[in-house]
């Protein structure tokens, strides 16, 4: 378990002239809870940004202030199905719920008798999921005293938590990351997976990408700070274990294709995959989605 630097994806390039793109893989299962402000975004095609448009100036126009910044809480059925996690963060708790969903969709049993999956890896890609447990350390050391603490609440002030605990909690042996990439952590995790599977080091990878507001303590002292919470799990496979799935490519491009293309962010680009997967759809007339990934370009998703 570890949380490198991004590597790998960077180096490849859209086809255009005949340059080599990477093999196609398969979304195979998704899972999500979004924040009713984000949701209305996701699901509203004209909300998101075109490619003139920067994501700040979407973010600030697309908001609507009626709908709340935050999920709900976790549906009771649900949190029932995961015995044992009641004790962990609320970030963990939402991770596993999405990607439990997405290996159910992806048909890809959640537990497996007498040992773990180690051709199955997890992707975690998340800025500030671990600022409730650190706040909830510091706030038992003022009151208790730092000798008195919960030992149980420092594990989850680690970054690679959700991590950790999802590949334990489904029995998950494969590779295992965490991406804290700034405004870039969806593209780069995503981007990671990829590799890893056209790499052979994993026939599927669970992604997910959490973005959870900060606790009050840390507003104005934090660098990145989602606007609206959202979880989104992804199963990305060499080849789908139910016999479907979006067949796609993930690789950098440095301009737009000709073909019709949407544009996306970071932060609305595994929303807008699952939302896709589960409705069975695509955007009208689209093949590609483009997303900003930064000094490397624009990450392309070719469907």
């Amino acid at each position: 378990m570890f949380c490198p630097p991004f590597m790998g994806s960077g180096r490849k390039t859209w086809n255009k002239g005949g340059i080599a793109v990477p093999q196609f893989i398969y979304l195979s299962g998704c899972g999500y809870y979004m924040a009713p402000s984000f949701a209305a975004i996701v699901e509203r095609p004209d909300s998101r940004p075109s490619a003139e448009d920067s994501a700040e100036d979407s973010a600030e126009d697309s908001d609507d202030e009626t709908l709340s910044s935050r999920i709900e809480d976790e549906p009771e059925e649900a949190a029932r199905g995961l015995k044992g996690l009641k004790r962990h963060s609320r970030a963990v708790r939402l991770a596993c719920l999405a990607i439990k969903e997405a290996l159910q969709m992806a048909s890809i049993p959640g537990h497996v008798p007498g040992g773990k999956r180690n051709d199955i890896g997890v992707v975690v890609g998340t800025n500030d999921a671990n600022l409730e447990a650190i706040d909830r350390l510091q706030q038992e050391a003022e009151t208790y005293g730092v000798n008195n603490t919960n030992p149980g609440l420092f594990p989850e002030t680690v970054l690679n938590v959700i991590a950790g605990q999802a590949s334990i909690y489904f029995g998950l042996g494969g590779p295992n990351v965490t991406i804290s990439g700034g405004d870039f952590s969806s593209v780069k995790s995503l981007q990671y997976a990829a590799d890893m599977l056209e790499s052979g080091r994993a026939s599927h990878v669970a992604v997910c990408i959490v973005r959870l507001l900060p606790p009050a303590v840390f507003e104005g002292s934090i660098r990145y700070r989602a606007a609206r919470e959202s979880v989104v799990a992804l199963v990305l496979s060499r080849m789908p274990s139910g016999g479907d799935g979006l067949k796609l490519r993930v690789a950098s491009g440095t301009d737009l294709p000709d073909a019709a293309a949407t544009r996306v962010t970071d932060e609305q680009l595994p929303a807008v995959l699952a939302v896709r997967l589960r409705s069975g759809e695509l955007p009208s007339g689209t093949s590609v989605i483009y997303a900003d990934a930064g000094p490397e370009g624009l990450l392309a998703v070719e469907f």
